[in-house]
């Protein structure tokens, strides 16, 4: 009976000395957590002496820590640049940021394009309205020009109108051509980019051979008026060559060569690659902006590029490489999506602290996380490695670059233009 006694006494001791010690253990890894969840990275910003390729942001394996470190800085020599070829930058209205990095970085930018103006056209009205004035920031442009040497300030102009207004547009060119004429006059612009060739695609528009033929007649007038007020240019945003999902292509080689004659460069949207197509991914495939070029220069080793002429070397050298400066947060379990801009992603690194992935595939950077409600999410964002393999790209083919846009990136991307 004693020994009884002895032996459950000795186990009373080991089972309470265990709850001891798994006690223990879980208070230190509740500390651990709670360290972990109230590390606050520092992030460093404004000029730095060291350059991207010493700052591990070019790296497959990075750290988020390392990304929220040193990606908001950038190389205090902003006058030198490395990618020589042709670099337009968008701005927006709604990004300030966009304003404040085209001057810093305007050694590095050929042409800025702030996305200022709408064109309508109401039912019944003889001339279109171009709205959007307002916008217009001449303190900005004189910070951009600096005496003349800066970039050019080439705004955008889309035209948002329903069919049978584009339709109407094309039958008064002349009053269209008018109001552009005015508006770049009076503000001194160098030129413009027009956005218009998708949304006469969506409806079908081109197809129409009477159509098509006053779409291209209008496009040839707007760049010789420009051409004849000081050389001003003229630059139009248009879809990728090789569009996502191998769909039937919005503009074709054909098209690009026509209009090479009268249009300074072609702003080519090669982002959004799975937005497109609703479903999660990158952004901006790397295999799939290479096909964009491969095809325009007849490249391309599959049965549907035999058909397709290739670019002649005056519409090549025209084209402007679309680059995204964003990323997207996925979150398909609730049918989520929305942008992210630089300061988006920090917040989202400094909250969840995630490990970072790199697809070999798509050559870009992508991680995930969980928001409070348990949806998981997975965010694609470039990373100054992601954006220097498609300069790489784009200096194999001797083409310029699109930048979509200049505020909603890393200082560092700046680095690498």
């Amino acid at each position: 009976m004693a020994c009884d006694v002895a032996t459950r006494t000795a186990l009373a001791a080991s089972a309470l000395l265990w709850l001891l010690l798994a006690s223990s253990r879980s208070v230190e890894c509740a500390k651990r957590r709670q360290a972990r969840a109230s590390r606050q990275v520092e992030t460093r910003t404004g000029p730095t002496d060291e350059q991207v390729w010493d700052s591990g942001l070019i790296e497959k394996e990075m750290s988020y820590v390392t990304l929220m470190e040193r990606g908001r800085e950038y190389y205090e020599d902003t006058a030198s640049r490395r990618f020589n070829n042709f670099v337009l930058g968008y701005v927006t209205p709604w990004n300030r940021a966009g304003y404040v990095h085209a001057v810093t970085f305007r050694h590095k930018l050929d042409a800025v394009a702030p996305v200022w103006f709408q064109i309508k056209q109401q039912e019944g009205q003889k001339a279109p309205d171009i709205l959007g004035a307002h916008e217009v920031n001449q303190t900005w442009i004189s910070e951009l020009k600096q005496g003349g040497k800066g970039p050019l300030v080439v705004p955008r102009f889309i035209v948002e109108a329903e069919p049978l207004q584009h339709v109407e547009m094309l039958q008064n060119p002349q009053a269209l051509l008018d109001a552009i004429r005015t508006t770049v006059l009076e503000h001194g612009f160098d030129g413009l980019v027009l956005e218009t060739w998708a949304a006469w695609k969506s409806f079908n528009g081109l197809s129409n051979e009477q159509f098509r033929a006053a779409a291209l007649s209008l496009l040839g007038a707007l760049g010789q008026m420009l051409h004849g007020l000081g050389n001003k240019k003229l630059y139009l945003a248009v879809p990728p060559i090789y569009p996502a999902g191998e769909k039937t292509p919005w503009i074709e080689t054909k098209d690009l060569d026509e209009m090479s004659k009268f249009v300074d460069g072609f702003s080519v949207m090669t982002y959004d690659f799975s937005t497109s197509q609703g479903r999660a991914g990158p952004n901006a495939p790397i295999d799939w902006v290479n096909m964009n070029l491969q095809l325009a220069t007849g490249k391309l080793p599959m049965a549907t590029a035999a058909a397709i002429t290739p670019l002649t070397e005056n519409a090549l050298r025209k084209v402007l490489l679309g680059v995204n400066f964003y990323g997207w947060d996925f979150a398909p379990e609730r049918q989520g999506l929305s942008a992210v801009t630089a300061n988006d992603l920090m917040g989202l690194l400094q909250r969840h602290q995630p490990v970072l992935s790199w697809s070999t595939d798509f050559e870009e950077h992508s991680f995930q996380y969980k928001d409070r409600e348990g949806y998981q999410h997975t965010v694609w964002y470039p990373t100054p490695r992601a954006l220097e393999m498609r300069l790489q790209i784009a200096r194999e083919y001797n083409v310029g670059i699109s930048i979509w846009e200049l505020g909603q990136g890393l200082e560092r991307f700046f680095d690498l233009l």
